[in-house]
């Protein structure tokens, strides 16, 4: 998704301008960096709070069992992934084993 990684790559040279370089880590990168080596892309945790919360229990389902995840302004990002994206995660794993298993003929 090129506007995700634009906006991703904007927000993050607007995050750097903060560090005490004034650069921070990805301000040099390029659309094809973030693309190709995967600067904050390779999970495909990037949306709204539902669509990562979606891509986390697909992950799961294929047996990914631990994700690392960083974050630009750690301490308000992940109080915000706590109260928004992992209460999700819970609601979409605990309707998945609501849901009957689908019989086999």
């Amino acid at each position: 998704d090129p506007e995700a990684v634009n906006a991703f790559g904007d927000a993050a040279k607007q995050a750097g301008k903060a560090s005490p370089e004034g650069e921070g880590n990805w301000a040099k990168s390029t659309f094809q960096d973030l693309v190709q080596y995967n600067d904050g892309f390779k999970t495909n945790l990037i949306g709204t709070p539902r669509q990562i919360a979606e891509r986390i229990v697909e992950l799961k389902s294929v047996g990914v069992d631990l994700v690392l995840s960083a974050f630009l302004h750690f301490q308000e990002e992940v109080a915000y992934f706590g109260e928004h994206v992992l209460p999700l995660v819970r609601e979409l794993e605990a309707a998945a084993l609501r849901k009957p298993v689908a019989e086999t003929a």
